[in-house]
């Protein structure tokens, strides 16, 4: 899966033989960047996580994530749609093509009831938490932990709700 990744022009790219295009960024992290595209072959909204890999450490982290997207089949567990590597500007990029999940992170659900002033149902936080629980079992039953320090423990951020 995706060793070949080509800028074919402004605002789209090639992953897998299959074209996408930029619609928007959506987030961005201290090393990596969040961008809504959509699949030119099947009108298909993703999620294009691209991971800054500032040395060859990087690199290695960014192909563990790789790696740990494909160990897990659950549906509370982010699949790895395809990816690629790519050089741009001397710097290495790794490119995930996630699922789009449309309502945006549980983060940026919680900002927006807060900055609203508003509150979740009950049921609605259960069903989140059932989730949540249900994803990390299927990362914990497989040896893994989520979001710990990555030199004392194997993990990634793999969660969806």
């Amino acid at each position: 899966m995706g060793q070949a990744l080509c800028i074919c022009s402004r605002g789209t790219f090639t992953i897998d033989s299959k074209k996408y295009y930029f619609i928007q960024k959506l987030d961005e992290g201290g090393f990596s960047y969040v961008d809504l595209v959509e699949g030119a072959h099947d009108g298909r909204f993703y999620a294009l996580k691209r991971i800054l890999c500032h040395d060859r450490e990087g690199r290695q982290e960014a192909q563990t994530e790789v790696e740990m997207h494909r160990l897990f089949e659950h549906p509370n567990v982010l699949r790895l749609t395809a990816h690629a590597f790519t050089e741009r500007g001397g710097k290495t990029e790794a490119w995930l093509l996630l699922p789009y999940i449309n309502k945006g992170s549980l983060w940026s659900v919680l900002e927006k009831l807060r900055d609203k002033g508003g509150s979740m149902a009950e049921s609605r936080i259960l069903l989140l938490l059932k989730g949540i629980c249900e994803g990390l079992k299927a990362i914990h039953d497989k040896g893994y932990a989520h979001r710990l320090a990555h030199h004392t423990h194997k993990a990634i951020d793999l969660l969806c709700c």
